[in-house]
């Protein structure tokens, strides 16, 4: 069967309402570009982070896998980030049934605008303002029914036919008797139904798909109509029953919102949701387009570097040659210089004499020929360069007639000299490719040990939006990362069980011991929550090493300010007594939970997900095989290289089996957890 790649109008239909639902009220957070793929960040409006990945003229939806994304934005996504960075989602659309979807979009400066997908034509993206403008396109093109240029006026293409959700059971006949053509033809020009829509309506229908139109009756056209009105209401009004469908040998070829009759044999695999089956078909696709092009990115560095130690070694090797070849020139000179003195002598008098440059060759020419003594090195004379070609070691030698014999040998020997220089260079550039090329396969071994696969990204829980740790009791913590979450977590998250846990100090989390069973809580975690509060607030930053924390239960803590008085968001109101822990210690652990994934895989292996814990020293202890020590210092590294330099240990201390799964950790992901300031590891 042949591999779906792309939409079709139909599965836009359907992604456009579902990514409608997910996405309207949502933020677009950020913008990146990996290869022919744009991926949007979004916050939704449960506030939850989701990447949208559009691919050309290929698909659209929102994706659970950990695509790669690039260190350094291109020119465009530099330019698009200000358009669309920080604007809010009004509403996800599909433009009249085409492969066009419709973001719309609103800025509180700006007002409203669009951005607009064309799955088409090799696909592009444009900004939209709102007096339909095009700011940006990914690509300008002129078309014969519109202009797709920078400051002009947006026009949608014209529409192809009759609307597949507008066109009636007269219109449907017409079009179809008043054509000559086969079926599928007919109804993918005329009505806009891809090709494997066509052959669906025509099996269920049981018409030949290649069948010629005029060849079918009044009967046949109106029950065929009924067929297509079907599967039209299907679309729109049935439920959604998302799958991907597997051939003989177990590949994946397509997939679908709804099932087709054509397939009903085929092997399937449900979903629970259209953008989850195209989030899994599509991701394995883009796979083999990302992962063989970082290698090969490798490997041609490897094969050019190849090449070029080949040319430099075989270049070394004529060098070598090249310098002892002059040199035993050079010897041998000085070895019969006694011979080729006479014979310059003889030249210099028969010049002397009127003799011209021929003659003279002449003569020693036939000197050489009747066996007169000390001719017998002699091979001729170049008249024009005033040089004596000389036999030496049986190669044929120029020597500068206007030197002395002594000079033509220093000359040779300087000729060995220059490139015993060019074999010292030769070797330094032979060694600096050696490493280079050490370098790439070393990269290439690396990626071939690196995970082959684009990973889902791991659920979370809850509470991993805030600050959290369990305590060495088992006990919840959490605690905000700034005034909004610590209005979150009041908010919504304290029960009359809790304890809340908070410091003097401005900037400081607010943190609460979960106790959903009203149990009584242990002085270790009492403690161990004093410690995470008192390392999150600003004493970190100032590099306190110990400071006071005071907890209370739930019915103290209030939003209510005395009349008169305002409470700044994050801020709360107590009443009655603090009990204080005095001189909590400001210091974190950090380790490292490991977890196979029960029903994800990456080729035959199970995933591994990976969740970094950062609390208290004596809780994490408890929870991982290896910690990793901080304290604050205002001397220590920022929280990106602190977390950087955390990576890297994670990954040296790790078994062989986790370490392909450490280097997939985000650095991100890491500096999430640690604290505001600088830090020092400590043994």
């Amino acid at each position: 069967m042949k591999i779906q790649t792309n939409f079709s109008n139909f599965e836009v239909h359907t992604i456009s309402k579902e990514l409608d639902q997910i996405l309207s009220e949502g933020t677009i957070v950020n913008i990146y570009e990996l290869e022919d793929l744009l991926i949007l960040k979004i916050s939704t409006k449960t506030r939850e982070k989701v990447n949208l990945i559009i691919k050309n003229d290929s698909r659209i939806n929102i994706t659970e896998y950990d695509y790669p994304i690039p260190k350094y934005p291109s020119q465009y996504i530099t330019s698009l980030r200000k358009l669309l960075k920080n604007r809010r989602i009004k509403s996800v659309s599909q433009y009249e049934f085409d492969r066009i979807i419709i973001i719309e979009i609103h800025s509180y400066e700006e007002g409203d605008s669009k951005f607009i997908i064309e799955l088409f034509n090799k696909g592009n993206y444009l900004f939209i303002d709102e007096k339909n403008i095009i700011k940006i396109a990914k690509s300008y093109k002129k078309f014969r029914d519109r202009d797709v240029l920078a400051n002009r006026e947006y026009k949608f293409p014209s529409q192809r036919g009759i609307g597949f959700l507008t066109i009636n059971e007269m219109e449907f006949i017409d079009v179809i008797k008043n054509s000559d053509d086969e079926i599928v033809r007919i109804l993918a020009r005329n009505i806009g139904i891809s090709g494997l829509i066509s052959e669906e309506l025509c099996y269920r229908a049981k018409i030949e798909k290649t069948k010629n139109v005029k060849s079918l009756s009044d009967i046949q056209l109106k029950e065929f109509f009924n067929v297509f009105k079907n599967l039209r209401n299907q679309l729109l009004f049935g439920e959604i029953n998302a799958h991907i469908i597997y051939d003989e040998k177990e590949s994946q070829f397509t997939v679908l919102p709804f099932e087709l009759e054509i397939f009903l044999d085929y092997k399937k695999i449900f979903y629970t949701s259209f953008n989850q089956a195209v989030d899994a078909y599509y991701s394995k696709l883009d796979l083999s387009a990302i992962k063989p092009h970082q290698n090969q990115k490798i490997i041609d560095k490897i094969e050019a570097y190849n090449r070029i130690l080949q040319n430099q070694e075989e270049y070394l090797q004529e060098l070598y040659k090249i310098k002892d070849r002059y040199y035993e020139y050079g010897d041998f000179i000085y070895a019969h210089f006694s011979e080729l003195e006479k014979l310059f002598h003889v030249i210099s008098e028969a010049k002397d004499k009127g003799y011209n440059w021929y003659d003279i060759n002449k003569k020693l020419l036939n000197a050489k020929k009747t066996g007169i003594e000390g001719v017998e090195l002699f091979v001729k004379i170049i008249p024009e360069s005033r040089e004596l070609l000389v036999n030496i070691l049986n190669q044929e030698v120029n020597l500068d007639i206007r030197k002395t014999i002594g000079e033509n040998a220093n000359l040779i020997y300087s000729k060995g000299k220059k490139a015993e220089q060019k074999i010292k260079g030769t070797i330094e550039a032979i060694n600096k490719s050696r490493e280079k090329m050490t370098k790439f396969v070393k990269e290439k071994e690396s990626l071939d040990d690196e995970v082959v696969g684009l990973v889902k990204k791991r659920k979370q829980a809850w509470y991993e939006k805030f600050r959290w740790f369990h305590s060495s009791n088992g006990f919840l913590i959490i605690g905000g990362r700034d005034a909004t979450s610590n209005e979150v977590i009041f908010k919504t998250h304290v029960q009359s069980e809790d304890l809340v846990f908070h410091t003097n100090i401005p900037g400081s989390p607010l943190v609460i011991i979960k106790n959903p069973d009203n149990k009584e809580i242990p002085e270790l975690t009492i403690n161990e929550a004093a410690i995470f509060v008192g390392s999150y607030s600003n004493a970190w930053k100032e590099d306190w090493g110990y400071i006071d924390v005071w907890y209370v239960n739930p019915n103290q803590v209030s939003k209510t300010p005395p009349t008169g008085e305002f409470l700044p968001k994050g801020s709360f109101m107590i009443s009655g007594k603090k009990n204080v822990i005095k001189n909590a210690k400001t210091e974190l652990g950090i380790g490292l939970e490991i977890e196979e994934s029960k029903t994800d895989t990456v080729g035959d292996e199970r995933v591994i997900f990976l969740k970094i814990l950062c609390g208290p020293l004596s809780a994490i202890k408890t929870q991982v095989s290896h910690i990793i020590k901080i304290k604050p210092s205002k001397d220590g590294l920022t929280k990106g290289k602190l977390a950087k330099e955390i990576k890297s240990i994670l990954i040296n201390q790790s078994d062989d089996l986790f370490k392909k799964w450490i280097k997939l950790l985000k650095v991100d992901e890491i500096i999430l957890s640690l604290p505001s300031g600088s830090s020092i590891i400590i043994p």
